[in-house]
């Protein structure tokens, strides 16, 4: 997957990490359901390629996928029902991510593969985004567990009141643009880095 189409695909994920809790311990359990459905419906859609099925191939794949989330909640609901309830619609988010689709329906040699690396990628960056909303806005780092959450306690969110907005939705527009705009200057860095060294060697 190019670069830039990368972080396209995180622009248009925007409602998959905005919508969400402001909880690292809401957050991890989203990036691995994204990365489940992402493998499962690539492979998916790579067996289904080599069976000539015009537009059903399209129909079959998005129905995979809808099975793969229902099936993924249901163990979520069995690990922790409180984890599950407060995730609530925003379960179903991932099945629908420009991300994923954009995963499944690229044409490349082994998508499995490259989509690893990308969809690590992508984790790192959504796990960063909850991190930060998770001590800004309530100055603890939350884990997932059984009975709801584990939380490791920073410093008393009170006495720093006013970033508890980072925490609601308008406040993740802000921490999610201040990280799009970190990598899109790294990734700008990076280009002019390369076509620098592109240039030296031939001259």
């Amino acid at each position: 997957m190019k670069r830039n189409l990368y972080f396209v695909f995180i622009a248009a994920s925007l409602a998959l990490l905005v919508s969400a809790p402001g909880r690292l311990a809401y957050g991890l359990p989203l990036v691995l359901e994204l990365n489940l459905l992402a493998f499962g419906a690539t492979a998916f859609n790579s067996i289904m390629k080599k069976v000539d099925l015009g537009p059903l191939r399209d129909i079959l794949t998005l129905s995979f996928i809808i099975f793969l989330t229902i099936l993924y909640r249901q163990f979520l609901t069995l690990y922790s029902p409180v984890l599950a309830l407060a995730l609530s619609f925003t379960i179903y988010l991932p099945a629908a991510s420009a991300f994923l689709l954009g995963c499944v329906y690229s044409e490349q040699a082994n998508p499995v593969g490259k989509n690893a690396s990308v969809c690590a990628k992508f984790s790192v960056f959504a796990a960063l985004f909850f991190l930060l909303r998770d001590i800004l806005g309530y100055g603890t780092i939350s884990l997932p567990a059984r009975n709801a959450t584990r939380e490791i306690v920073l410093f008393d969110s009170y006495k720093t009141s006013l970033l508890s907005f980072l925490a609601t939705i308008p406040g993740a527009l802000l921490i999610f643009v201040f990280l799009t705009s970190v990598l899109l200057t790294a990734q700008t860095r990076m280009i002019v880095i390369e076509k620098a060294e592109a240039d030296n060697e031939n001259n």
